[in-house]
């Protein structure tokens, strides 16, 4: 399935206890449509508030599926702020199959709080866009991101590849994406926390440049209701 979905309201995509998940309404949309237990893998998780454009799931069931019907009941069971956009039977796995991932981050610019852009982290007009442009540069390639993940992180590999960074403007939007073969936990969010730093000048960027890839907690971390899930490459 592919999956779209507003996340401000929820606990993030995984099922939690006493909080609402989008992996929990799913599954129970799945459930009663079915009438089976199902269980459901998505490309990633997506933390509290983190919407996604694009997120791919995946779930395992004998039956024969009518998978336009499923669709249509699904859309018609779950809340506004959720849609399944597309469903195909594939053995292609959600998460394990996955070979870049893409997220994006919107900011606008603007000295006071606009009504029309509330899906954006408002930043001053007077933000340096040129030494943000500078400080993401550096993250291209394959590097130790140990200084980018929370401080309460799984134990896992620290080593990413990032393909892709960019950083544009379109109107008062600014639009940061970045593009890598995976990406630890709060890693984006701390990415761009950094930058956002780095612009207002509160951070040097030479000296910055020396511990960038270290075990080094620089503690800026972004908000997440910004933070979005743009897109899954499989082969």
């Amino acid at each position: 399935m592919i999956i779209t979905y507003d996340g401000r309201a929820y606990s993030g995509w995984q099922r939690q206890k006493n909080a609402d998940s989008i992996e929990s309404r799913v599954e129970s949309a799945l459930e009663t449509i079915l009438r089976e237990a199902i269980t459901c893998t998505a490309s990633g998780r997506t933390d509290a508030k983190v919407s996604a454009y694009f997120q791919p799931v995946h779930f395992e069931t004998e039956q024969s599926l009518d998978t336009r019907k499923v669709l249509h009941s699904m859309n018609g069971l779950l809340p506004d702020d959720i849609r399944i956009l597309s469903i195909v039977k594939s053995d292609i796995h959600a998460r394990f199959s996955a070979k870049k991932k893409t997220y994006l981050y919107k900011m606008y610019l603007s000295n006071i709080d606009l009504p029309l852009y509330s899906d954006a982290l408002r930043v001053s007009p007077d933000i340096d866009i040129r030494k943000m442009k500078r400080f993401i540069h550096l993250l291209k390639g394959t590097h130790d991101f140990i200084g980018f993940r929370a401080a309460n992180a799984e134990n896992e590999s620290t080593i990413r590849t990032i393909y892709k960074v960019k950083l544009y403007r379109v109107g008062l939007y600014l639009y940061f994406e970045i593009t890598g073969n995976g990406f630890l936990y709060k890693m984006v969010r701390n990415i761009v926390g950094t930058m956002l730093k780095v612009g207002e000048g509160k951070l040097d960027l030479k000296e910055l440049k020396s511990h960038l890839f270290r075990d080094y907690r620089s503690a800026h971390t972004a908000k997440p209701e910004y933070l979005y899930l743009l897109n899954v490459v499989y082969e």
